[in-house]
């Protein structure tokens, strides 16, 4: 997919469409099938007219029924064809929206974090949609149009070459000022699709953000902000719809022209032909034949007209597009290699370790310490200290950009990034949870946890009491944000997962920073008999959480300046022991 960002984005599509064939040719084909159906009929009322001027009454009946039978099946067809070319959109955005998704998840941690997630969702949802009907349009127009012209060209060139030509001649002025005004449209709408990503990200940042918005007073000045943003993406949009909306009035208006020059020159040849003057030039035509011809006249012109009509949304997809694939195009996280991680782990060694989240900005320089196995490692320091970046390096969201990490002798990137991770459990100050039950977001680290494990996990970490309060029990139904749960349930619903997976290593991040001080205790108790004989890193600002650590370090600006026990540290009488003095109030 990297070759994506250096193809037009109409291709791109063209490729995810083209892996449903069938459901394009069907209903190319119908689409064909009905709109030739659909140009034969002026020639066939044209017939009935000449037979109504010339009082041949007995073929009328046959031609209206034949009419009719093309109408009918004109419109059977065309109705098929657009079900197919629905189809055809929906499935290929399918597509695309499925790679897209796996790619978000197999993108390295550090790329995905230059996107807001608002943009992210857009690209995801509305963009999608656009492509969408990009894909449908293009399609339908292009197959349609083509066939309207072929068939209405040969039909006119039957009835009277002469006016036939005269048609030829002038109908592509239209299409000449309608592709003039879409190429000065490109730019408006690739602007458009960029403020549009960034409303998005902006929204979604306010309304997850209403109570700091509220409780900080920034609501009016959120509301500014917002407005200029919209303000961008309204003239934008305004500039895009304005270019795009003149086009089909102008072709419509050269179009009419047309329309009248044809009746003017088809008129003087009906004349002529009732004189008997175009015998000459062999360009007979009658009334019928004028009739069909004036028919046959708009309907030449109408490709243009729709192609053009659709402007709009194809310069809206290929934006859109061109957003997505932007994405689709980024390298993937590497696997790692592929040896095996001799559980449970003797040692993990930092071994001057280096990295930095900007490059041209250091970040952690220098970085060593062990980590015996089966021992409590704490992590502690003032806020940006680099505390999570460790456990990022731990856990590979992040490999060093110098040093090396070991586990057991051997460097961390011999291992697979997804056996490190599996190898960790993970509780986190942030919760997530997903839209679900109880039940299944307590198993979601071991879906095929029974009854028992499942309800135990809970009990161990103070849950399951609560959860007997509710009406459906372990199968209430909870929102992906959990905003029928208290801050600390959450976290607790987290606590329970972990536990119910048991993995050999730990990573607790703050883990108990939203319970109250009693389920604390209780929960600190119960993370005593989880832990065992499993190393454990913990991040902790609360220094009583993290007394018994066999070993505590200390961390400023992403270099560790005390390392110890707590004892030893609090002899030291460094940062730590000023810490723990701030934390008692002396």
């Amino acid at each position: 997919m990297k070759d994506m960002n250096k193809k037009s984005p109409m291709s791109n599509i063209l490729r995810y469409a083209l892996r449903h064939r069938r459901l394009l040719l069907i209903g190319i084909f119908c689409i064909v099938i009905g709109t030739a159906l659909s140009m034969i009929a002026p020639l066939l009322v044209g017939k009935v007219i000449d037979f109504i001027g010339a009082g041949e009454a007995d073929s009328i009946p046959t031609y209206c029924i034949v009419t009719l039978a093309c109408v009918c099946g004109s419109g059977v067809f065309t109705w098929t064809g657009n079900v197919f070319l629905y189809k055809l959109s929906f499935n290929t955005v399918r597509d695309i929206r499925v790679d897209l998704f796996g790619k978000l998840l197999s993108l390295p941690l550090v790329k995905i974090e230059g996107y807001s997630r608002g943009d992210l969702m857009s690209r995801m949802t509305t963009f999608g949609e656009n492509v969408s009907d990009g894909i449908y349009q293009c399609v339908l127009q292009i197959s349609s149009g083509a066939v309207t012209l072929i068939v209405t060209l040969v039909c006119m060139y039957l009835l009277n070459w002469v006016v036939a030509t005269v048609i030829l001649l002038l109908t592509p002025i239209s299409a000449l000022v309608s592709v003039k005004i879409a190429r000065r449209n490109r730019a408006a709408f690739r602007t458009q699709g960029e403020n549009m990503g960034r409303m998005s990200g902006l929204g979604e940042e306010f309304i997850f953000g209403s109570r700091l918005l509220r409780a900080y007073g920034r609501v009016e000045s959120s509301e500014e902000e917002f407005a200029a943003v919209n303000a961008d993406l309204f003239k934008s949009g305004l500039s895009s719809q304005f270019a795009g909306a003149l086009v089909n009035p102008v072709s419509r208006f050269v179009n009419n022209i047309t329309y009248a020059v044809i009746a003017i020159v088809g008129g003087v040849f009906v004349f002529g032909t009732v004189l008997g003057w175009t015998g000459a030039i062999g360009a007979p035509l009658t009334v019928g034949a004028l009739s069909a011809f004036l028919t046959y006249a708009n309907q030449f012109a109408r490709p243009f007209n729709d192609l053009t009509s659709v402007t709009n949304e194809l310069q809206t997809a290929s934006a859109s597009g061109r957003k997505i694939f932007e994405i689709l195009s980024l390298g993937d996280e590497d696997k790692g290699g592929d040896a095996p991680i001799d559980l449970p782990v003797d040692y993990i060694e930092f071994k001057d370790v280096s990295f930095s989240y900007s490059p041209d900005k250091p970040f952690i320089e220098g970085l060593s310490f062990r980590a015996d196995g089966g021992k409590k490692i704490a992590l502690v320091g003032t806020t940006g200290s680099g505390k999570t970046t460790v456990i990022n390096l731990l856990m590979r969201f992040y490999d060093p950009s110098g040093g090396i990490l070991i586990y057991d002798g051997e460097d961390i990137r011999d291992f697979s990034r997804s056996d490190v991770r599996n190898s960790f459990g993970m509780v986190l100050q942030d919760t997530w949870l997903f839209g679900g039950t109880i039940r299944e977001n307590i198993a979601y680290g071991k879906p095929d946890a029974t009854e028992e494990e499942i309800r135990r996990a809970a009990e161990i970490a103070h849950l399951d009491n609560f959860i007997s309060t509710l009406e459906n029990g372990y199968d209430t139904v909870i929102s992906g944000d959990g905003e029928e749960l208290s801050e600390g349930q959450k976290q607790l619903i987290t606590v329970a997962r972990v536990f119910l997976a048991s993995p050999e290593m730990l990573i607790l991040d703050e883990a108990t920073a939203s319970v109250d001080a009693i389920t604390e205790c209780a929960v600190q108790a119960a993370f005593h008999n989880l832990m065992g004989n499993k190393t454990t890193f913990v991040v902790a600002h609360r220094l009583s959480t993290v007394r018994d650590s066999d070993l505590i370090l200390v961390m400023d600006n992403g270099r560790i300046i005390e390392q110890g026990t707590h004892d030893e540290l609090v002899r030291l009488g460094g940062l730590y022991s000023e810490m723990l003095k701030a934390a008692r109030g002396e």
